[in-house]
């Protein structure tokens, strides 16, 4: 029984979401409320003239100035990265797969 596929852009988004939280677990609470005060900032600096104030808002806001501050790459971005790591690896799988019992 094999596991179902996950589309790349699934997993692109898996990663960057690793990356992130890893980040902030880094970061101390001063410095993590630092972040959120300049998510806050610039969401009430956003010319369209909304005002968010819902925590999922800022959660979202403070991961993507933490993605800006990682300098992440875009999708694609890492995708051709990807896409380049795996052109070199057999696509039989590793040695040691085909002698695993089951």
């Amino acid at each position: 029984m094999t596991a179902p596929r996950v589309a790349p852009r699934q997993l692109y988004h898996e990663w960057v979401e690793e990356q992130i939280e890893e980040y902030k677990a880094a970061l101390t609470r001063d410095e993590l409320l630092e972040v959120a005060d300049q998510a806050v900032d610039r969401l009430f600096g956003d010319p369209d003239g909304q005002y968010p104030l819902t925590e999922i808002l800022l959660s979202d806001a403070v991961d993507r100035l933490l993605f800006e501050r990682l300098n992440l790459p875009a999708y694609r971005d890492w995708e051709r990265s990807c896409r380049i790591d795996t052109d070199h690896r057999s696509r039989e799988g590793t040695p040691s797969s085909a002698h695993v019992r089951r």
